[in-house]
């Protein structure tokens, strides 16, 4: 089943009208998403390159050992959510709000967080190069281990 078949399923499936949850596992996925309910979906070593998503939730999502290279996520709400060993290459967060977010194990490379908000982010051993957090402001950083831009 394709990526798209997956997360759209999930979506209806939080509607409560049907598909099912997502469970996308070692999946490539390029294309653009908006308006949905990705709240519990549950993402593993999956490639996006060049996806968008705008105006989505996720609260209780998963995305472990991901890869998102030249996507663009604008508008949406993280919440208590993970990004543990993902990388993450020329992508962008525009407007985003990101509450209880973990990135453990993860790596940024020419990452935009613009005018983000939110509380508690977390990275264990984060490593980060050309990261700008322009316009964004949150409550509690926790980084250990991590560097970033330098």
């Amino acid at each position: 089943m394709s990526s798209q078949q997956i997360i759209t399923d999930h979506d209806l499936w939080r509607q409560g009208t049907g598909g099912a949850p997502a469970g996308l596992v070692g999946q490539a996925d390029s294309l653009a998403y908006a308006g949905l309910d990705l709240n519990l979906a549950q993402f593993a070593s999956s490639s996006f390159s060049g996806t968008s998503f705008s105006d989505t939730t996720f609260q209780q999502a998963g995305w472990t050992g991901c890869t998102f290279v030249g996507c663009t996520v604008s508008n949406c709400r993280f919440s208590a959510s993970r990004f543990d060993q993902s990388s993450f290459i020329d992508t962008r967060f525009i407007h985003c709000t990101w509450d209880d977010l973990t990135f453990h194990g993860s790596r940024w490379d020419n990452v935009q967080v613009l005018d983000g908000t939110g509380t508690a982010l977390r990275g264990d051993a984060l490593t980060g190069e050309r990261v700008d957090f322009t316009g964004s402001g949150f409550e509690q950083l926790e980084f250990n281990n991590a560097r970033i831009n330098g």
